[in-house]
């Protein structure tokens, strides 16, 4: 989760017939940490290189293990890379957009357990 001036960065995804909004971030590696995976997920897809990280929330079910970081990334505003940037199209989209809490409450945001670790962040 990268966070500025009360706002949060999320990637605004388009399809045919689906509009939601995501995180940065991605898969983990073979031999690769948490912390290493999300470090290089928002480099590639931001082209910001994390200063600090910190694990907020983990959240956990039997087909898979979610973590979610608060980091702190370079200045300058995020430009898409990475298997995104090579995915897009006119059909496929990614943009990025800062929300604030009453924004983020309104809106698609996957996954849904996303929703509350982020409202929570957001209304500290």
């Amino acid at each position: 989760m990268i966070v500025r001036d009360g706002k949060l960065l999320l990637i605004q995804r388009h399809k045919p017939g689906k509009d939601f909004y995501v995180l940065p971030g991605g898969g983990v590696n073979l031999e690769e940490s948490f912390e290493e995976a999300c470090i290089r997920e928002v480099k590639e897809e931001t082209g910001l290189d994390v200063l600090d990280i910190r694990l907020v929330s983990r959240y956990i079910t039997l087909e898979k293990e979610e973590n979610y970081y608060l980091t702190q990334v370079t200045a300058g505003e995020p430009a898409l890379g990475g298997a995104e940037l090579e995915r897009q199209s006119p059909d496929d989209t990614y943009t990025f957009v800062w929300v604030d809490a009453a924004e983020l409450d309104g809106l698609n945001l996957s996954p849904a357990a996303a929703r509350r670790i982020c409202l929570d962040l957001l209304q500290k």
